[in-house]
């Protein structure tokens, strides 16, 4: 992970700038990529238990 200072003085991860940028590229939203990690996060969950068995 690398960090960089942004102009408002807090640590940003150039993966996740990566990320948002390419997704706006393709025209996706700030809310767009959240909405998406938040149901690969819960899909990830679901796995999980059906290994767990």
């Amino acid at each position: 992970m690398v960090l960089i200072n942004s102009d408002g003085h807090q640590d940003l991860d150039m993966e996740w700038v990566a990320l948002i940028m390419n997704a706006r590229t393709l025209g996706f939203s700030k809310e767009d990529v959240q909405k998406a990690l938040l149901i690969l996060k819960e899909s990830s969950k679901d796995d999980m238990q059906d290994t767990a068995v």
